[in-house]
């Protein structure tokens, strides 16, 4: 439970109907908050111990550099796997991961809750496929997140355990991309990371942004940093914004600034008319149980298994071959 992800994970799939069997962690105070939360958990010893367990599947929010070689012993032991993202580091991971499910009907899931654990988000999708704003040509993203660093592991500010800040956080808006423009594959035209204000932690990264060109034609601009301002009630303001040929959205996921905290907005424009949707609390997270039944049947409708692995290897592209920046001049 390195991640506090972990924690919005494992209610997803208890609502869903899922049963919590073992908690482990090195950490007993993070194993203890789930263990009180959650009656029917049982505290385990070891990571062996869960793995042996007679439980369908695993969820983890271990170091992202971790999580792949968690994965394959997960698999494995005929079990389900579910990781917080970034669920890769490396591209060699993504291959070892994609061998590894070849070889069993088990599910690799990795929740990218910037669009799954987000009512606007999952409406948005909703609108999109049924052609409500027409054919879908670009997606920008913005995802800053507040840093606290004193509130920080070491990992984090560590490039090879954490892998980046593209491979990490820029994957939430490369899922949104692929799902929203309908594409299944595409380019990484441009990428650049900078560390503008932390020197202190050398070689890590406050900022970064990609272009990428889908294999349909569309579109994708994404910008992620650590700089949410301490006045922000919220650790970000995401915004997605999906322009199509018809219309477009407009996601205030967090709050609307300046005008509430509440969570949720959905403005869109069509041919016929403008609306402002307040989505709280009217879509709930469908992903969850999706998830589960998926595990049930051996079906593939909450999220195909082909998307996760390309969304994880468009996020490590960016991140492998961004430019550099060396300064406010953006010399490099």
């Amino acid at each position: 439970m390195d991640h506090p992800h972990i924690f919005g994970m494992v209610e997803g799939l208890c609502q869903a109907g899922a049963t919590l069997h073992h908690v482990y962690d090195r950490d007993k105070e993070k194993q203890k908050r789930l263990l009180e939360a959650y009656s029917t958990a049982i505290a385990a010893e070891s990571a062996e111990q869960v793995l042996e367990d007679s439980s369908d599947m695993i969820a983890t929010s271990i170091i992202p550099a971790q999580r792949a070689r968690l994965g394959l012993q997960v698999l494995a032991h005929d079990k389900h796997f579910f990781s917080a993202k970034a669920g890769f580091t490396t591209k060699e991971q993504v291959q070892q991961a994609r061998v590894a499910k070849k070889a069993t009907n088990k599910k690799w899931s990795i929740f990218f809750g910037e669009r799954l654990g987000v009512e606007s988000a999952m409406l948005a999708q909703y609108i999109v496929e049924r052609g409500l704003i027409g054919k879908v040509f670009q997606v920008t993203g913005s995802g800053p997140h507040r840093l606290k660093k004193e509130t920080r592991e070491a990992w984090f500010f560590d490039p090879v355990q954490n892998g980046g800040i593209l491979t990490d956080i820029a994957s939430h808006q490369m899922d949104q991309f692929l799902i929203y423009s309908g594409a299944t594959d595409a380019k990484v035209l441009h990428s650049k990371t900078a560390n503008y204000q932390h020197p202190e932690y050398g070689n890590w990264e406050d900022f970064g942004d990609a272009t990428l060109l889908g294999n349909n034609g569309a579109t994708q601009y994404v910008r992620v940093d650590w700089f949410t301002p301490d006045g922000l009630p919220t650790w970000g303001d995401g915004r997605t914004v999906i322009f199509g040929t018809d219309g477009y959205i407009e996601l205030r996921k967090y709050l609307d600034v300046g005008r509430t905290t509440e969570r949720d907005h959905l403005y869109i424009v069509t041919q016929s008319e403008e609306l402002y949707v307040p989505v709280s609390g009217r879509v709930g997270k469908p992903y969850f149980y999706e998830l589960l039944i998926d595990c049930q049947n051996g079906t593939d409708h909450a999220m195909t298994q082909e998307h996760v692995f390309k969304v994880s290897e468009l996020a490590i592209e960016a991140q492998e071959q961004a430019v550099r920046l060396k300064g406010w001049e953006g010399s490099t």
